[in-house]
C-alpha cells in the first residue's frame, strides 16, 4: 500500500537478496570519480508522458524497476579501513515526488527544473535510494516525467537496458510479464574475484602499462592563470565533419568515431607539441557474457596511444581504429590494480603519472555513416558555413584536463569539448575544434593528406 506525505507518495517495494558484498569494479570506479568530484554524478532526464498515463502507471513503474534491479536498491557503507561495501535491501519504500503546476505554467521547463535539482542536490550513498523520479501534473493531469539516478547504481546503457525491461510491466495492473534477465551485483562481484578474472585483469594492467610508458609523460607543460569558474566547455557543430567522416570511414575501413579520435589525437598533438597522442577512451563492457542486460556500471576508460607523426591522415584513422579495439580487449580490470601501477610509475620516476584526456563517443545508431553516395566535395564546402560554436556552461567541479563527448545528434558531429583553463587557455580549447574539422574536411578527398606533425617537432616525453 502507498503512502502519501505531502507532494510524495512512498512506493512500497520488496524483492529477492539481501545483504552485503563487496563492489564490482565498475562500482569502485565511480566511488572514486565521486571522491574526486566531490559529489554524485547523476544520469537520467526528463520526457512528455502519453496521454491517457495516471500516477498509478507510474506507481508500478517506480515498483517494479527497483524490485528488479538490485543497483536500485543498494545503499553502500563504508569499512573502518576506508574499504566500501554494497548493502542490498530486500524491501522499503522510494519517494515518487508530485509536482503541481498552473495552466500557463511549461511542464518541459518544469520537468527540467526538477531534474536539475535532483542533479544538484546532495546525495547521500549511505541512506538515499538511488532515485530520484517526479511526475509533473498540470491541472490534475500528468503531463510530464523526470528522474535522474546516481551513476554508481547505472551507466548509460544500463539505462538503456532498465527501460527496454519496461515492456515486461503491465502498468494499469503492476503484473510482471517476464523474469528478469542479466547479471546482478552481487553475482558480478563474486565473478570478478574468480581465477579468470583476475588474470584478465592482470593481462588488462600489463597492457596498461605497455602504453603509459610509451606515452608523453606530461600532455601540458604550461600552466595559466585559471578562469572562474575554472572548466570551460564548448559545443561545436558541424555538418562538414559528417559528411567528411562519412568519406574518411568509407575509404579506410575504420568506424567514424575512430576518424573522430583520430583528428582530436592530432588536434592535442599540435598543440602541445607532443607525440603520440594519449587519450582515454570508455567502453561499455557489456559485449562480454551476462553482462548486455545488467542495470549497474560496467563501462571503463582505457588508453588510447596513437602515433600521429610523419604520415596520413588516413593512417591515423586506423591506428586510432586498432587502438580502440585493443582498448575493448583490455577494459576489464580491478581498478585498485591500475591505481597501484600508476603509483609504481610514479615512484620510479618521480612523476605523477598524467592521462587527463578523454574522449567519449556517446553516438549508437547516430554513430553510422550516411547512407546513400557519398558526399561531394561542394556538399561538404556548402556545409563549412553551417557550423556553430556555443560557449558554456562552466563549473568549478574538478573535471580532466581536456574531456571530449560526441553527442548523439543526427546528421551531424556535436561536440562537446570541457578544459581545464589551468592547462589550457579558452582560445586553445576553440583551436582544438577548428583544427579537427580541419583536417577532416582537407583529408575527406585526399588519401595521402598529412597531418602536418613532424616527429623532429615534438617530443615524446
Amino acid at each position: 500500500m502507498v503512502r502519501v506525505v505531502g507532494d510524495r507518495i512512498l512506493v512500497p517495494f520488496s524483492g529477492d537478496g539481501s545483504g552485503e558484498s563487496e563492489v564490482t569494479w565498475g562500482q569502485r570506479n565511480v566511488l572514486r570519480m565521486m571522491q574526486l568530484a566531490g559529489e554524485a554524478v547523476m544520469i537520467g532526464g526528463t520526457m512528455p508522458l502519453a496521454e491517457g498515463t495516471t500516477v498509478e502507471n507510474i506507481v508500478n513503474l517506480l515498483g517494479f524497476i527497483v524490485e528488479r534491479n538490485h543497483s536500485l536498491r543498494t545503499r553502500f557503507r563504508f569499512r573502518d579501513d576506508g574499504e566500501p561495501v554494497q548493502v542490498l535491501y530486500s524491501s522499503g519504500e522510494v519517494a515518487l515526488d508530485i509536482v503541481d503546476i498552473g495552466p500557463d505554467e511549461d511542464p518541459a521547463e518544469t520537468a527540467e527544473a526538477v531534474r536539475i535539482g535532483y542533479e544538484k542536490a546532495p546525495f547521500d550513498i549511505t541512506a538515499d535510494w538511488p532515485v530520484c523520479m517526479a511526475v509533473i501534473r498540470q491541472e490534475g493531469v500528468p503531463v510530464w516525467f523526470a528522474a535522474m539516478y546516481p551513476h554508481v547504481a547505472i551507466d548509460g546503457l544500463g539505462f538503456e537496458a532498465l527501460v527496454a525491461d519496461l515492456a515486461n510491466l503491465n502498468q494499469d495492473t503492476g503484473e510482471r510479464l517476464a523474469p528478469r534477465e542479466g547479471m546482478q551485483p552481487f553475482e558480478l562481484a563474486e565473478q570478478q574475484q574468480t581465477p579468470a578474472a583476475l588474470r584478465q585483469s592482470a593481462a588488462s594492467i600489463k597492457n596498461w602499462e605497455q602504453m603509459v610508458r610509451a606515452a608523453p609523460r606530461h600532455r601540458f607543460d604550461t600552466k595559466y592563470e585559471p578562469r572562474d569558474p575554472q572548466w570551460w566547455e564548448l559545443v561545436f557543430d558541424s555538418q562538414a565533419m559528417y559528411l567528411a567522416t562519412t568519406s574518411i570511414a568509407a575509404r579506410t575501413g575504420a568506424n567514424t568515431g575512430s576518424v573522430l579520435l583520430g583528428a582530436y589525437a592530432v588536434a592535442l598533438a599540435k598543440l602541445c607539441g607532443k607525440n603520440p597522442s594519449a587519450i582515454r577512451t570508455f567502453v561499455s563492457n557489456r559485449f562480454r557474457p551476462g553482462l548486455q542486460h545488467s542495470v549497474t556500471p560496467l563501462v571503463a576508460s582505457c588508453l588510447c596511444v596513437v602515433d600521429v607523426a610523419d604520415t596520413d591522415f588516413d593512417t591515423v584513422a586506423l591506428r586510432a581504429w586498432r587502438s580502440q579495439l585493443k582498448a575493448g580487449k583490455f577494459s576489464y580490470f580491478d581498478p585498485r590494480d591500475l591505481f597501484a601501477m600508476f603509483d609504481r610509475i610514479a615512484a620510479e620516476t618521480g612523476e605523477p603519472v598524467d592521462l587527463l584526456c578523454y574522449f567519449n563517443d556517446l553516438r549508437r545508431a547516430t554513430a553510422a555513416a550516411r547512407p546513400g553516395p557519398l558526399p561531394t566535395a561542394e556538399e561538404i564546402e556548402a556545409a563549412l558555413p553551417l557550423t556553430t560554436l556555443t560557449w558554456g556552461p562552466h563549473t568549478d567541479v574538478p573535471d580532466a584536463q581536456t574531456f571530449m563527448e560526441v553527442n548523439p545528434v543526427p546528421d551531424t558531429v556535436n561536440i562537446m569539448l570541457r578544459v581545464d583553463t589551468e592547462v589550457v587557455t579558452v582560445e586553445q580549447q576553440e583551436e582544438i575544434v577548428r583544427e579537427m574539422e580541419r583536417i577532416l574536411v582537407a583529408a575527406a578527398f585526399d588519401a595521402a593528406y598529412p597531418t602536418g606533425i613532424s616527429a623532429h617537432a615534438v617530443v615524446s616525453s
